[in-house]
């Protein structure tokens, strides 16, 4: 047999994993992008080649839900989290639009574009949303590429509540175009009477903040999101950081009569962290949704693996090390958020091994659903002739101890600190290019590419 013609790049002798299964063999790479998949005995002519025997190598991941620092420095940055999503196999980065100002008009896109220009060492696209006074914007931002609308159904600190009336006109204008619309879904006015009671009985503990947000208040907020999706077919309606099976059942069952718009995410602290973490570990695992009991994890890993859930994303949202600080040990003072780009893979996959998660399912979860979901697909989220040549590098027997310097945050902290994971990142490749080998990023500030969401009705 012949010599087949230059590449760039090939890897060989790893086990590859795509949409289409797992096999041994060479991935080649010309010009940024996947020109062949080809058995390891063929032989090849490339610039570059590495040796990928023990490792899995995987279609880069997509996190979709990301936080960029929300505008305030203090919290993170483009440059830091991109490093971050490189050292933790994650190609594409999806920031959303809880920034100052909100990330709502074509200006503010732009903006956020010219900031993470000169940062970023992996690709991203950006959200954008709906909010009172914003709704003649959401065509616009649509051809501007961000053709994902957040919503929250509750309060937050630094981005609008979008009430039901504003919701359904957003949702059918999002329908007419074909984007689709993501919800934070919890119930913003039951929550809020937790909270007084709860601080007049004089409660302030992590405890109080877990009765504060009981699963009631999600799953009440989850239902009348798919109310809102049932009256507006044609808009695709996602709900992010599902924390409860409930929930997923309520969409399994809008689903069961017809309503084929609804998908799911999930994050891996639903999936690894329960209220015993949150009482002991304390501020570092605050996060809305709150993470729940040990037997509602173990109930919603079963429709993650069984296919139901669509999709893994970390809702990266850090702070700095004083807002994660109870003011005279009163929890309600403490910020919610956890950091997780980093972490997404090896938490998933070490939780999910136990589990029985297998790898082609880990593919569907973090990398091709997500690019699918998000109008990336074309480009991202698989291994195939034409993709994107986006690799993550995975040694699957590595067993490893997480410390805050390693992390590449802003703000070096994790939930996951001093916990043993199996399954290591080694090097991740963006286009054909590598931007973190052995522990270090490898990549300019800047290397990273914009790419706008292409969505298909």
């Amino acid at each position: 047999m012949g010599v087949i013609s230059l590449f760039d790049l090939v890897i060989e002798n790893g086990v590859v994993v795509n949409s289409q299964g797992t096999f041994e063999g060479k991935v080649a790479v010309r010009n940024g992008k996947i020109a062949a998949l080809l058995a390891n005995d063929v032989p090849v002519e490339a610039n570059e080649v590495i040796d990928a025997r023990g490792l899995m190598v995987l279609p880069g991941l997509m996190d979709a839900h990301v936080h960029c620092g929300h505008g305030t420095p203090e919290r993170e940055n483009f440059a830091c989290v991109s490093r971050a999503a490189a050292a933790g196999g994650i190609t594409t980065i999806v920031d959303m639009p809880l920034s100052d100002p909100s990330t709502v008009t074509v200006e503010t896109l732009e903006g956020k574009k010219a900031s993470a220009e000169g940062q970023v060492v992996v690709d991203y696209s950006l959200y954008s949303g709906i909010i009172p006074g914003h709704l003649d914007d959401i065509e616009s931002t649509f051809h501007a590429g961000a053709q994902t609308y957040k919503i929250f159904t509750c309060r937050c600190s630094n981005y609008p509540m979008t009430y039901d009336g504003a919701l359904l006109k957003g949702m059918r204008k999002v329908g007419e175009l074909g984007g689709m619309v993501c919800a934070h879904a919890e119930n913003d006015t039951l929550i809020q009477e937790l909270v007084e009671d709860l601080q007049a009985a004089g409660k302030n503990d992590a405890r109080a903040f877990l009765d504060s947000h009981p699963e009631y208040t999600e799953l009440e907020a989850v239902n009348r999101f798919i109310f809102m999706a049932g009256l507006v077919p044609e808009c695709r309606a996602h709900i992010c950081h599902l924390s409860i099976a409930d929930g997923v059942k309520a969409v399994r069952e809008a689903r069961g009569r017809g309503m084929n718009n609804l998908s799911i995410e999930t994050c891996p602290q639903y999936l690894a962290l329960d209220e015993d973490d949150l009482i002991e570990g304390g501020a570092f695992v605050k996060c809305d949704p709150p993470v729940r009991k040990r037997e509602a994890v173990e109930e919603l890993w079963k429709y993650v693996l069984d296919g139901t859930v669509d999709m893994i994303a970390s809702d990266h949202s850090p702070h700095s090390f004083e807002k994660k600080t109870p003011e005279g040990g009163n929890f309600w003072t403490v910020s919610e958020g956890c950091t997780g780009v980093q972490t997404l893979l090896p938490v998933v996959l070490t939780e999910g091994r136990k589990r029985g998660l297998s790898w082609e399912r880990l593919v569907q979860l973090c990398c091709s659903r997500p690019a699918e979901l998000f109008g990336l697909s074309d480009r991202k989220g698989d291994i195939a002739p034409g993709m994107d040549a986006d690799f993550a590098l995975v040694d699957p027997d590595a067993e490893w101890v997480l410390r805050n310097e390693d992390l590449f945050y802003r703000n070096q902290w994790s939930p996951y600190t001093g916990k043993t994971f199996r399954g290591k990142v080694v090097k991740t490749i963006v286009r054909g290019s590598a931007v973190f080998d052995g522990g270090k990023i490898c990549a300019g500030e800047g290397y990273g590419t914009f790419y706008p969401m292409k969505i298909k009705r």
